[in-house]
């Protein structure tokens, strides 16, 4: 009956412990986190501190929020919690990094934790957590601690098919996940890049979209255009690969995964400047979505927030609805859509909420409202009465 201790208990140490409380037998489990309330979590019961949470585990997880400057290791918060689990947890415990670190610190971290490290580091998508890690594409199981490695493995085989786990070596495992975000946000990127051109042209970026998608070499996902890839995982995962790559006397390595951020930033101010062309000057903008992306509630590095900051500082009233989110410091959140567009001169999509696809887009615009919509939610043919504005497709 493994003892497994969860420490973090956000996004991840919550679909994690819901997991494994299902499918691993007899297992007990534990969490901490500072912010966590209550006593229990279905099997998950939630420790009031850190030393109890850990002092008896077989494995300790690792699900804590990683440094957004590449510190790692050297950032006060690992070197404290490095302190309290080389204190407190057995000399046995296996401590298995979830978090997002820097290629190397799973070195640091065995050596002031005096604990055996295996990195095994979580894919999966905020909304949708749980699921992704029920049913995992790839487990990584990366250590240099064969015996510990193969600890992990026989958890995780509770659920996942052996094919579909990969041993390796730590350094290798944390690199892995980096460069596996590195390159979803660059898919987004690359899409993106190309929405002025086919507003310039003529074309229409989703068409396109559609057609690169089918060669099986490249795939479907992560393809869509938007206002730009935001959330707590890829842009910091990219300034992670960054740092790496100078630390490592490369920097052209380094300029090179740079340049897929700085190209969303520049679309985002894009987008932002289309918008306050279309609502004129001091017209009212509309904001419907302010999360990072649409289905969750999550405003973490969010292109919307990042656009309305845009707006407000050209001098545009904003008002927002989101239909996950009733309220956000410094910004008006209307609990009603049409109370959001009243008089607006704009309205933008800058999520791709499901909600929004079934709305009656022609009652909440007048023909004097323009509607920008930077998901292709609204197809243009349902809107030919009023004013669309459709991100990477001509108006011709």
């Amino acid at each position: 009956m493994p003892r497994i201790a969860i420490i973090g208990y956000g996004v991840v140490g919550r679909a994690l412990g819901a997991v494994m409380a299902e499918k691993v037998k007899g297992a007990k489990l534990v969490a901490y986190d500072a912010a966590a309330t209550g006593r229990s979590v279905g099997k998950v019961r939630i420790a009031e501190t850190m030393k109890e949470a850990v002092r008896t585990a077989d494995f300790l997880f690792l699900c804590v929020p990683s440094h957004l400057k590449g510190e790692g290791l050297e950032g006060a918060g690992w070197k404290r919690l490095a302190r309290q689990i080389a204190k407190d947890a057995e000399p046995s415990t296996i401590v298995v990094i979830k978090s997002t670190l820097v290629p190397g610190d799973a070195a640091k971290l065995q050596k002031l934790t005096c604990r055996r490290v295996v990195v095994c580091p979580e894919f999966m998508s905020e909304g949708t957590a749980e699921r992704d890690i029920l049913k995992p594409h790839r487990v990584l199981v990366g250590g240099e601690d064969k015996d510990a490695v193969d600890a992990v493995v026989s958890l995780y085989r509770a659920w996942v098919p052996a094919s579909r786990i990969i041993r390796m070596d730590a350094w290798s495992a944390q690199l892995a996940k980096l460069l596996a975000n590195a390159m979803l946000a660059q898919r987004v990127s690359s899409i993106n890049s190309l929405t002025a051109l086919c507003e310039k042209s003529g074309g229409d970026v989703r068409a396109v979209a559609r057609a690169v998608g089918r060669d099986p070499r490249l795939g479907r996902e992560f393809l869509n255009a938007s206002p730009g890839f935001g959330g707590s995982c890829l842009e910091k995962d990219l300034r992670l690969l960054v740092v790496l790559a100078k630390c490592l006397g490369h920097p052209e390595v380094a300029q090179y995964w740079q340049s897929v951020i700085e190209l969303n930033d520049s679309h985002i101010r894009r987008v932002t400047r289309a918008i306050s062309k279309a609502a004129g000057r001091g017209g009212k903008v509309a904001v419907f979505g302010l999360a990072f992306k649409g289905g969750v509630n999550d405003v973490r590095n969010s292109p919307s927030l990042r656009i309305i900051d845009g707006l407000v500082a050209a001098g545009h009233p904003v008002a927002a609805y989101d239909p996950r989110m009733k309220r956000l410091k410094g910004v008006t959140v209307e609990s009603r859509p049409t109370a959001a567009a009243q008089g607006a001169s704009v309205i933008a999509i800058l999520t791709n909420d499901a909600s929004f696809k079934e709305m009656d887009w022609r009652k909440k615009a007048s023909a004097s409202v323009a509607i920008y919509d930077a998901h292709g939610i609204i197809q243009p043919e349902a809107m030919s009465i009023l004013r669309l504005i459709s991100l990477g497709r001509s108006s011709r």
